[in-house]
C-alpha cells in the first residue's frame, strides 16, 4: 500500500520552528514587494516570531495545522473556533474563523490549497460550526477567486496594519 503524497496534521509543540518557518516564508513569498522592506521586516519581528506564534498555539480555541507534501511542509492553516470578526459582525454562530491559509510558492498550483480549506470544513463539521469567515487582502485577487469558488461571499472589510501601511481586508463567510 503506497502512503499519499500529501497529508494533514496538527502542529505539535516540537514542530513550533517549522511553523515560524512557514509563516515568514510563505507570508514574505506572497507580499514580497508591497511593503517596504522596513514595514515587512517589523511586520515579521513582531507577529511572526517564535514567542508570538508560541502564544497563538496556546490559545484557547486556536488550531493550527500542516499540510505535509510527501516529507515536506507545503503549507499550513489556522482556525480560530467560536470567534467573531472584529467588525460586520456577529456572524450566526456557532462559528470559526479561517484565520490563515498559506501554500509556499514552489507547491501553488497543485489543488494543495483546496485540501486545507477542504480540511477546515472537517473541523467545523466535527464541531457543529455552521458558519465560517475570513478576511482576505482586497488585492490578492487569485485568493478571492479562490474563496468565491469554494462559495465564500463578502459581508464586511476592516483594517490590517503591517508596520506605517493600513490595508483593507475584505471579510468574507460561507454557511455550512
Amino acid at each position: 500500500m503506497t502512503m499519499p503524497s500529501h497529508h494533514i496534521a496538527p502542529i505539535t509543540p516540537g514542530q513550533l520552528d517549522t511553523l515560524v518557518q512557514l509563516e515568514k516564508q510563505t507570508f514574505t513569498e506572497t507580499f514580497n514587494g508591497t511593503y517596504t522592506p522596513e514595514d515587512l521586516a517589523a511586520f515579521l519581528r513582531d507577529k511572526k516570531s517564535r514567542e508570538v506564534l508560541a502564544e497563538e498555539m496556546a490559545s484557547p480555541g486556536a488550531l493550527f495545522f500542516i499540510l505535509w507534501h510527501q516529507d515536506a511542509p507545503a503549507g499550513f492553516l489556522k482556525l480560530n473556533l467560536h470567534k467573531q470578526p472584529d467588525s460586520d459582525g456577529p456572524l450566526p454562530t456557532p462559528v470559526m474563523e479561517v484565520e490563515k491559509i498559506y501554500m509556499l510558492q514552489q507547491f501553488q498550483g497543485l489543488g494543495l490549497g483546496k485540501l486545507l480549506i477542504e480540511h477546515s470544513y472537517r473541523i467545523a463539521a466535527e464541531n457543529a460550526i455552521t458558519t465560517i469567515w475570513l478576511g482576505v487582502w482586497e488585492h490578492n485577487l487569485k485568493a478571492i477567486r479562490f474563496y468565491q469558488q469554494q462559495g465564500f461571499e463578502k459581508f464586511g472589510e476592516h483594517f490590517f496594519h503591517i508596520g506605517n501601511q493600513v490595508d483593507t481586508d475584505w471579510l468574507m463567510k460561507k454557511h455550512l
